[in-house]
């Protein structure tokens, strides 16, 4: 089997969809978007995909199995995964928490020790339902995460709770307005303030499953100068808060959600930097996390190798070269919701590079 080094081509994860299906029609995901939520990649081409991945590729990250689907609906997952193991792939399981309180589900994740993202999100009970678009209410929901997180203890994997937010303020927020940037997805808070008030209802649930010594951290989170010195950080990097050793609570930034396929296409020079290579369900390999469709399809995965597909791909070419012209999509992805916004995007982008030190700026340009 020819093996790819992916990162050799700036990627360095890879997410395959096995099932097209989701149990959640969440307003933030394009999932209720997707024409196609019933194909499966057979376990052979998916068996084969892995036997393509370089696992001696010392920048590549880790391969997951979700895209827009949930990976515990598909009955294969966890052979899938124990697949990915022993092909010596660090291997992640991206979930909405749904199915964490099938017992099966929670015995195999165990056994497999992936290392465990649970997509927890909206906190607001008035919002919970319609932008998960399910009937199920916030407080059983929240339940059957922290319940997986009380038997995760201990255990040997990594877990991390996710919550979204945008981290502006209403001036900001206001500001943005008038400019035509984008403010992010309705369906959390735009601020911090509000995110922690969310969680407070929630926290003692968190804070009497806590160990004793991780008691001190979360009760920082009464303290809304520490949630921002933490939160204050990308993503990526920041620490969170621990409830166990090896269970961690993280607010995550919700810039775009679903509109971005409504927002108006930039047309200046960039470079996309994605990471993300993905093979959707019906065998369409695309060049980032944002596709949930053909559009911008690199072809069919059962047509040809990975290798094949990437090495010399005029499409990848022209998404890494900053002067090259960009498909609509990707236009759309690194554009605003309204052509006032771009206008002012691209404005920003022409000043002086001193310029861009000033607080004004910066408080502006940020998202």
């Amino acid at each position: 089997m020819e093996k790819i080094k992916l990162s050799d081509h700036g990627y360095r994860i890879l997410q395959i969809e096995s099932t097209a299906a989701c149990n959640m029609e969440c307003s933030f995901c394009p999932y209720p978007l997707k024409e196609d939520k019933v194909s499966k990649l057979s376990l052979e081409r998916i068996k084969n995909i892995i036997d393509q991945i370089d696992a001696e590729d010392p920048e590549f990250k880790y391969i997951t199995f979700s895209q827009y689907n949930e990976p515990l609906l598909d009955s294969r997952i966890f052979e899938i995964m124990e697949y990915a193991q022993k092909a010596k792939l660090p291997v992640h399981l991206i979930t909405n928490g749904l199915l964490l309180n099938k017992e099966k589900n929670v015995e195999n994740i165990f056994r497999f020790r992936p290392t465990v993202k649970i997509s927890l999100q909206v906190l607001d009970s008035s919002k919970h339902m319609g932008a998960r678009g399910l009937k199920l209410e916030l407080d059983r929901y929240v339940k059957t995460i922290i319940d997986f997180c009380v038997k995760a203890k201990g255990k040997n994997l990594d877990v991390t709770v996710d919550i979204g937010s945008n981290y502006s303020t209403k001036f900001k927020k206001f500001l943005k307005n008038i400019l035509g940037l984008s403010t992010g997805d309705p369906s959390v808070p735009n601020d911090l303030k509000t995110t922690i008030l969310q969680f407070k209802q929630y926290m003692n649930l968190f804070y009497e499953a806590s160990d004793e010594k991780y008691k001190e951290n979360l009760r920082k989170l009464l303290n809304f100068q520490e949630v921002k010195k933490i939160f204050a950080q990308n993503y990526l990097y920041q620490e969170g808060f621990k409830i166990f050793e090896n269970v961690t609570l993280k607010i995550k930034p919700f810039f775009y959600g679903r509109r971005i396929s409504d927002f108006e296409p930039r047309d200046d020079k960039f470079s996309c930097g994605s990471e993300i290579l993905a093979v959707l369900a019906d065998g369409n390999v695309v060049p980032c996390c944002l596709t949930y469709d053909d559009s911008i399809s690199l072809g069919k995965i059962n047509n040809s190798s990975l290798k094949k597909m990437i090495v010399n791909n005029k499409f990848l070419s022209d998404l890494r070269n900053v002067n090259s012209k960009k498909h609509i999509t990707c236009r759309k992805c690194f554009g605003e919701p309204t052509k006032r916004g771009l206008f002012f995007k691209k404005f920003l982008g022409m000043l002086p590079e001193g310029f861009y030190n000033s607080r004004i700026i910066q408080f502006i340009k940020e998202n």
